[in-house]
């Protein structure tokens, strides 16, 4: 219970409420932290869930205002600048990431998790029409990402930027920019280089995929649009809405062509896919990412090996797991001594989403030990952004970050 009270008193403290002159729109959601202090989108998101148990109405609040610029495609940006502070205007990545005419958010997505949110709103609203023009907005997200993020129409979502995936430099992007060394370095110039290219395209969707620079399925991000879409399908079929049954299909597609096309069996585990000059290349580095199907439908025996991983003291069960890169790869590290993430850090919101899969898979005491250890690490460091894997140190990690508040749900059995 005082892990959610502090978890309440986070979120508030975070809170960001006000008119933008930049939209003509009042705002109310949390920021990741005070340094980070827009609205993020999958940060945002996952804000939502907490709070739906929380305090209901800051977390429709969160959504509302998320969902509130949606473009008439569908689009929602992973970055919304609802008020500039000073800096902003010059900062060099986001002048890279907005298009000229609408220079107010950023030009890319974020992992879908909306869905889940709102699944998790509507749970525990006793009047889910209330918030029916939500429950639109979601949808004709979702059918953004199906239609113009699936250029070879199999089901997968492709990113077109590592900061896409939401783990920006996750060692497998290193892979796809032709870093096999896996220099961070390297890596950050590359993908500025990227920005660079796809703003004089002024981020046109279809030319930057002709282009080729970056189409990757990642794993993680699929699974996620999957939960995203069941979640969605609950709350139309709650309230009776012929659009449930299109939904349900699009989760299926998506899921079953994770388990195909994925699914390394030599290895045992999922790789994400990279498409260069026509062909269809894995990506075989073994990551967090790597072990989100276990959320999915999937045969028993890929079930086992993740869970297999997972226990792995060589691969994934580090004194405070689960790190977002494998040990025993040569992509492992750098760790909290520097701001090059994703690289073997532990973060709170990946083990949620691993400690769900878990649960359902009725690995109760694996899952009980994952969250007995992460809630662990709040205790000892508080809300951290993310947590060394050994000691548990939080180094160069932002404080009092939002989507850490997870833990607060990650409850024993």
């Amino acid at each position: 219970m005082f892990l959610k009270e502090k978890a309440l008193e986070l979120l508030k403290a975070n809170r960001r409420e006000g008119f933008s002159r930049n939209f003509k729109k009042y705002y109310s959601y949390t920021s990741p932290d005070d340094v980070h202090f827009h609205q993020w989108f999958w940060d945002s998101c996952f804000h939502a869930i907490v709070l739906a148990e929380l305090d209901l109405k800051m977390a429709v609040k969160e959504l509302q205002t998320l969902f509130s610029i949606q473009t008439p495609e569908g689009f929602v940006p992973h970055i919304i600048f609802w008020k500039w502070r000073p800096g902003d205007l010059i900062n060099r990545w986001w002048y890279l990431e907005v298009k000229e005419s609408l220079p107010y958010h950023t030009a890319e997505i974020q992992p879908p998790v909306a869905g889940i949110s709102l699944e998790r709103i509507w749970k525990n609203t006793p009047d889910p029409s209330s918030f029916r023009d939500l429950v639109d907005r979601v949808y004709r997200y979702y059918i953004y990402l199906s239609t113009h993020r699936d250029p070879d129409r199999d089901g997968l979502v492709s990113i077109i930027t590592p900061l896409e995936s939401g783990m920006d430099m996750l060692p497998i992007y290193d892979l796809a920019m032709d870093n096999p060394e896996h220099d961070s370095l390297l890596q950050k110039k590359k993908v500025r280089e990227m920005l660079i290219t796809y703003k004089k395209l002024n981020w046109n969707t279809e030319k930057i995929f002709d282009l080729g620079i970056f189409d990757v399925e990642d794993v993680a991000f699929n699974t996620i649009f999957v939960l995203g879409l069941r979640g969605l399908y609950c709350v139309l079929s709650a309230l009776k809405d012929p659009r449930a049954e299109e939904i349900k299909n699009l989760a299926d597609r998506t899921e079953k062509a994770i388990v195909e096309k994925m699914w390394e069996h030599g290895d045992g585990i999922f790789y994400g896919l990279m498409h260069k000059k026509g062909k269809e290349i894995p990506l075989p580095i073994k990551t967090i990412s790597s072990l989100f199907p276990l959320l999915l439908q999937i045969p028993e025996k890929m079930k086992s090996s993740l869970i297999t991983y997972i226990r792995s003291e060589k691969h994934f069960f580090s004194r405070y797991p689960l790190p977002s890169v494998a040990m025993d790869e040569k992509g492992f590290g750098p760790l909290t001594h520097t701001r090059f993430l994703w690289r073997g850090t532990t973060w709170v919101n990946t083990n949620w989403f691993i400690w769900q899969g878990l649960k359902n898979s009725k690995e109760h005491e694996l899952a009980d030990e994952i969250a007995k250890r992460t809630q662990e690490l709040i205790e000892k460091h508080g809300f951290c952004e993310f947590y060394d894997p050994f000691t548990g140190n939080p180094g160069k990690a932002m404080r009092n970050f939002g989507w850490s508040t997870l833990a607060a749900l990650m409850s024993l059995s």
